[in-house]
């Protein structure tokens, strides 16, 4: 890099190394490198791959186009970027330190230059106990742009998986999760679980770039690491499942979190059924075996409501044609009482511990359809915002929704796409997050959709 025409000061030390680099490091805030520095075309979403050799070892961030690359020596991509394209400030993803290229000069700024802090925030947000209380926050974007800090938009346009972020974003919200991702040390971690930590940071971020973020990196790593996962389901149920599961076994901190916080416990009571016949061999009645009745206590993570059978109606159905039901009615599934007939008898259900957080989900999907979306139950669950079960009250947090689009041709099924709708606990209000889509929900109007997953927050008493 030239040094005509540069107002800064040079005030270099050589550094000695053990291998081939001599370091030089400036130490004066002042420098005219920041005005090459493009903010705005800085993306840091994506996966860390080099743009050139498609390597993700050493990999660094041009900050004055965004684009990536790998290495610094001389004759590496970024070295030759820098000489190519005049483009001289450099980040590392993994040290975050930066340096001006091809002098390989590193910056130690000390934390005083802000657009350096903001930038190195923005790769890798940081949080302390104290400022997490406030959260959420309204905040500002670099557009000046009003956002409010976990309940930003996810980008569906480069992995088209609209049921994952939507679990991503139910997770994010389940306190004890999210605090552990955001202030806990997740370096020695599974990579899953750290690439978690990164995207629930960004989504709970006070300083975004944009007023979203992007959930690619996480999805290109699970992608390779857990094959056919995404590829297979699109189910957000079935994702919930998957990923709740994976960092229990993954993570013995996680699970002692997600297990105070999210499990609960169920008995359920299985009763044998025999037919029973007079002397000429024709049926009489149904009996049930009851010296045969055992009873299991099984832990769960979410339970599934089953919606009554879904009459047939016209394809112009609207909201005030669909059936309606009572979420009390379909909770009494578990009261203990009430029976369900089932291929092997009969079957009860009662609660024995329900968590902090409450995972329901409404079972809307035949699997053995040979078109489950278009012959979803389309039944709509009244709800209030306010829960009574097992003497404790709950409140309603999140609200995953499904939406069925027409496909071209009228023998294919249609297609799923899914949105959540998440409550701001400082003002009361409903946020809809349909990928970077947001708006305002009236809170009277959120059963009027499909309603597929929801949490509830146990009232602290």
């Amino acid at each position: 890099m030239s040094s005509g025409g540069t107002k800064r000061k040079l005030q270099d030390s050589i550094v000695p190394s053990k291998g081939k680099i001599r370091k030089k490091i400036h130490e004066d805030p002042s420098y005219a490198f920041l005005e090459t520095i493009h903010e705005k075309k800085l993306e840091f979403d994506s996966e860390k791959r080099c743009c050139v050799t498609l390597s993700q070892i050493n990999c660094y961030c041009c900050l004055v186009c965004g684009k990536y690359f790998q290495g610094r020596q001389e004759n590496t991509p970024a070295f030759l970027h820098s000489v190519n394209d005049n483009h001289h400030v450099f980040i590392n993803f993994n040290s975050l330190r930066v340096y001006l290229l091809p002098d390989d000069v590193e910056v130690e700024d000390g934390g005083r230059i802000q657009i350096i802090s903001r930038i190195r925030n923005a790769i890798r947000p940081h949080f302390n106990k104290e400022e997490i209380t406030s959260f959420p926050e309204q905040c500002l974007d670099l557009n000046n742009e009003e956002y409010t800090n976990g309940f930003v938009g996810l980008n569906n346009n480069a992995s088209g998986n609209d049921a994952f972020n939507v679990i991503l974003l139910l997770l994010s919200h389940v306190m004890p999760v999210r605090n552990f991702l955001l202030l806990g040390n997740t370096d020695h971690e599974d990579e899953l679980i750290k690439r978690l930590a990164i995207i629930t940071r960004k989504l709970w971020s006070t300083k975004l770039f944009k007023p979203y973020v992007s959930s690619e990196e996480l999805l290109a790593y699970i992608s390779v690491a857990e094959k056919n996962v995404l590829d297979q389901v699109h189910d957000p149920r079935q994702l919930f499942m998957w990923l709740v599961n994976t960092l229990a076994n993954r993570s013995p901190r996680l699970k002692k979190i997600l297990s105070s916080s999210c499990q609960g416990t169920v008995q359920i009571t299985s009763t044998p059924v025999a037919s029973v016949v007079d002397k000429k061999g024709n049926f009489v009645e149904f009996r049930s075996k009851m010296e045969e009745q055992k009873e299991v206590i099984h832990s769960y993570w979410c339970l599934t409501l089953d919606l009554p059978p879904y009459p047939l109606f016209k394809d112009n159905r609207n909201a005030n044609d669909l059936p309606q039901i009572a979420i009390e009615y379909l909770l009494s599934k578990f009261n203990g009482a009430r029976e369900q007939e089932v291929t092997q008898g009969l079957r009860k259900y009662r609660l024995i511990k329900v968590p902090q957080y409450l995972i329901l989900h409404f079972n809307r999907f035949d699997k053995n359809a040979s078109q489950p979306i278009k012959s979803r139950n389309q039944t709509l669950v009244e709800f209030s915002h306010s829960l009574e079960l097992q003497n404790s009250t709950y409140t309603l947090i999140a609200n995953v929704v499904h939406n069925a689009v027409k496909s071209a041709a009228v023998e294919d099924d249609e297609k799923s796409t899914w949105k959540i709708q998440l409550l701001n606990p400082n003002n009361k209000q409903w946020i809809e997050l349909d990928g970077i889509s947001r708006k305002l929900k009236e809170s009277e109007l959120l059963f009027l959709q499909e309603t597929y997953i929801q949490v509830w927050r146990k009232d602290s008493t």
